[in-house]
């Protein structure tokens, strides 16, 4: 009986061994799958970082080798073009802003994987190399001062009647002989406003100085620039490069761009379509929301900007006052649950309120020459 039971004690002593083995292999199996799981993904991290940092130092050292290259060109102009023909000048001048443009382009298609500190320093270069250029430019060609007045002059002459006048007519007439925008908004104050495909396609348009204004660009416009608006609605079709604004106040934006930046505004409202990442800098309470405006050439006006309508970064927005990257920016939000307006209904409303008002002025039949 004794050896009996001794027996069945063995048995279970190599039962309990070999149960303790397979539990031991188990997890040292289990281990070892784990350490191999959490080096792969580290692998993989530290490859994905490799591709980066690569791909932002390539960034930086081609940025910085065509801005400086940009930065001599422009000093050196200043130093040896003394006895230059203007037309030499002024083709010298016009390559410059080219290259200035097309190294924009490049920094706004590599907004993707640069930090916001990075493209705050670049912008900041950019700015500085347009400044520098507008400068040497106004230092070397000052004829075109005298150009200015002589056209203000002979427009003066011709006494154009009063309805073109209220349109800007002569400051219109000014601008487009400088070179610099084809037309100016400027001064107005409760005016509706509408500017269509051949007064806008192409061209760079300036607003600045509106009180209460609607205005409609209804074309595919090649940059918008807008500052010290207040209380405005701005609806716009496709823009080939971007919108740069300042001094919006309570105001009103729809608008389609590559680019956009918005300094110095608050309580405005975007409805937004944009391929780039958009760039605000000291802003507050800034609405966005999807494009929705429309018009009758709107698609055709898409395809001849350029614009990839498919490809809308709306919701990508970087605040250069706020680089925490894992908290959200308080100076912006996307709306949510509010219905999308009817740009009919805001063009009736506004004339209708406005009806009363003999200040008003509509000039949307205007003819532009």
């Amino acid at each position: 009986m004794e050896q009996t039971n001794k027996q069945i004690e063995n048995t279970i002593d190599v039962i309990d061994a070999s149960s303790r083995k397979d539990f031991v292999l188990e997890r040292l199996n289990k281990r070892n799958k784990d350490r191999q799981n959490y080096l792969d993904v580290k692998l993989e991290q530290r490859s994905k970082e490799t591709q980066q940092n690569e791909g932002v130092d390539f960034f930086a050292q081609s940025f910085n080798q065509r801005a400086s290259s940009l930065e001599q060109r422009i000093s050196t102009m200043q130093l040896e073009s003394g006895d230059a023909p203007l037309p030499d000048l002024s083709k010298h001048f016009a390559n410059i802003t080219i290259e200035i443009q097309e190294l924009q382009r490049y920094l706004t298609s590599s907004t993707m994987f640069l930090s916001d500190f990075k493209i705050k320093s670049c912008q900041n270069m950019l700015n500085a190399l347009t400044s520098a250029c507008d400068e040497a430019r106004q230092r070397l060609m000052p004829k075109k001062k005298f150009g200015f007045s002589g056209k203000k002059l002979a427009v003066k002459q011709k006494q154009p009647p009063p309805a073109l006048s209220k349109v800007d007519g002569p400051e219109k007439k000014k601008t487009a002989e400088s070179g610099a925008f084809t037309w100016t908004i400027a001064n107005k104050n409760k005016a509706h406003i509408v500017l269509r495909g051949e007064e806008v396609n192409g061209l760079d348009i300036t607003i600045s100085n509106v009180h209460k204004c609607l205005i409609e660009l209804q074309g595919h416009p090649g940059s918008v620039q807008i500052s010290n608006a207040n209380q405005c609605t701005l609806l716009c079709g496709p823009v080939a490069r971007s919108l740069f604004a300042e001094q919006l106040e309570r105001c009103t934006i729809a608008i389609a761009c590559q680019q956009l930046r918005l300094h110095s505004s608050r309580a405005t409202r975007i409805y937004l379509h944009v391929t780039c990442r958009a760039i605000i800098e000291d802003c507050r309470e800034i609405d966005i929301d999807v494009y929705n405006y429309d018009y009758a050439e709107l698609e055709a006006d898409y395809a001849a900007s350029g614009l990839n309508k498919s490809q809308n970064n709306y919701t990508d927005v970087a605040d250069f006052n706020w680089l925490s990257p894992d908290v959200h920016s308080p100076n912006w939000a996307l709306l949510k649950d509010h219905a999308a307006p009817n740009w009919s209904a805001v063009r009736r409303d506004f004339k209708s309120s406005c009806a009363s008002d003999d200040n008003v002025i509509d000039v949307k039949e205007a003819s532009i020459i």
